[in-house]
């Protein structure tokens, strides 16, 4: 059976997103949606690991901590995109991520590669303004992939200087993540994705056994054993 087109697809999830309150511009008040990043990942056992959506819930978290502007959160996102038959693990094309970030009431809309070869990593990501289809922001990182958190501060930092957004005041202690935290971590992700929340806990133990502080899966624990 053929989908109807976008458009059509987009409206009835613009409906939904309202019926169950999702966060929308305020005035004055940036929005955010982070679309996952398409990604490529080799070395110590990451061949078939989703590094661009543990990226992307990295990069939803930090957002989410700072004053000044709004995120939507990625399990809402992704749970009524995939009712649309939409995909969001990165292979969704700009023109629909816009038109998703219009329905949303999103400001703009983050798209992007991250790719990870043994432990040297290089992103390309983009932020885009859903109104005007303008690239607003272009951040491109490389470094070790055990400084992933650090990038994804800085990301943050950058988007936040390009939009002239206070600094926060109060941030989380920059410190590497092994490698096999992240795999462990993307896993647990993308099994949360699914819907598979008890393989999603085991790996997200599995990243906290290797990395007790990884703030993330902390947190991801935390939700899921509270059900929320």
């Amino acid at each position: 059976m053929r989908r109807p087109p976008i458009a059509r697809r987009l409206k009835v999830l613009a409906v939904a997103l309202a019926l169950v309150g999702a966060p929308v511009a305020a005035q004055d008040v940036p929005t955010v949606a982070v679309m996952d990043f398409s990604s490529f990942m080799m070395g110590e056992g990451g061949a078939s690991v989703q590094l661009g959506k543990a990226l992307s819930a990295m990069l939803v978290t930090e957002f989410s901590g700072r004053e000044g502007m709004r995120v939507v959160e990625r399990a809402q996102l992704n749970a009524l995109l995939r009712e649309q038959d939409l995909s969001l693990s990165g292979r969704i094309d700009d023109s629909d991520a816009i038109e998703v970030g219009k329905m949303l009431g999103v400001q703009y809309v983050f798209l992007g590669q991250v790719t990870s070869i043994v432990d040297n990593l290089r992103m390309d990501i983009r932020a885009v303004d859903v109104e005007t289809s303008e690239i607003v922001s272009v951040m491109k990182k490389s470094d070790k992939t055990t400084e992933l958190f650090s990038v994804v501060v800085n990301l943050a930092d950058e988007f936040g200087s390009a939009l002239n957004l206070t600094p926060p005041s109060d941030r989380a202690e920059m410190e590497s993540i092994p490698v096999q935290a992240t795999i462990e971590f993307s896993r647990a992700i993308a099994y949360e994705d699914q819907g598979e929340n008890d393989l999603a806990i085991q790996h997200y133990e599995a990243t906290l056994e290797i990395h007790p502080s990884h703030r993330d899966a902390r947190r991801a624990l935390e939700r899921l054993r509270g059900g929320t």
